[in-house]
């Protein structure tokens, strides 16, 4: 396919993953959203206090498509609700999302003919993913993590939140860092992490650890929890000094 065609296919699941996704996030039940916000430390007692779009998106990530505890997908919920069409590029995206994956890559900048050359970390396999701000205000090699459907097996697109990380991310994970309590002091990721990050994952034990976390449950949640702890989602209600929450 062209360029322009492959593009356009982009074009056209990107508006029914926004409708599908935020559909889906209204079939969140309470009970569900508050054991999610909770895990992140974004819950107040009462309901979710986000300190911004992002965090806000990582708590609807988990009950959406992820949910810990005993709590069903609100995609699912969503899905046998409104039935596609077979063989319609809405049946093809909900099958997709239906079995996205969460995981870490390694953002390259921008592929000429369109999306974001990426490579899965630790592996190293190389992609182009599809999402038209994974590049912004990110230096080559930045570390993030994010959640990625393929309704075409040629064009796999994120869904949900989409996190920057770095080393101490990945240490904790390795390290099984319980989560924190303390304050959260805002922060962004670090400057030349690249050679860091291969030193971490440079034994077979540690690519091997990282690989079976990735694959058991609750590890969007695990990264999720690092990075606000380490403050690179911003700040958070509750959690981060009154004078460094943004206004």
């Amino acid at each position: 396919m062209t360029e322009q065609a492959t593009a356009a296919r982009y074009g056209r699941y990107a508006a029914l993953r926004r409708r599908i996704l935020t559909d889906a996030s209204k079939r969140i039940p309470l009970a569900s959203l508050a054991q999610q916000a909770r895990a992140l430390s974004l819950w107040d007692g009462k309901q979710v206090r986000p300190g911004d779009e992002m965090q806000l998106a990582a708590v609807f990530d988990l009950g959406v498509l992820d949910p810990l505890g005993d709590h069903g997908r609100a995609f699912d919920r969503q899905a046998k609700a409104e039935a596609p069409i077979p063989g319609s590029d809405e049946y093809r995206l909900i099958g997709a999302l239906a079995t996205a994956e969460f995981g870490l890559f390694r953002i390259h900048g921008p592929q000429p003919e369109g999306g974001v050359r990426a490579t899965s970390f630790p592996d190293g396999e190389a992609l182009v993913i599809w999402d038209r701000f994974l590049d912004r205000n990110r230096a080559p090699g930045a570390l993030v993590g994010a959640r990625l459907a393929r309704p075409d097996e040629d064009l796999p697109i994120t869904c949900g939140a989409v996190v920057s990380l770095d080393s101490r991310v990945v240490e904790r994970l390795l390290l099984d860092t319980p989560a924190q309590r303390g304050p959260v002091l805002p922060s962004q990721p670090l400057p030349d992490d690249g050679a860091a990050l291969e030193r971490l994952v440079a034994e077979p034990a540690a690519r091997l650890k990282l690989a079976a976390l990735a694959r058991g449950r609750g590890f969007a949640a695990m990264v999720y929890r690092c990075a606000i702890d380490l403050g690179l989602m911003g700040a958070i209600p509750g959690r981060t000094p009154p004078d460094l929450m943004r206004t």
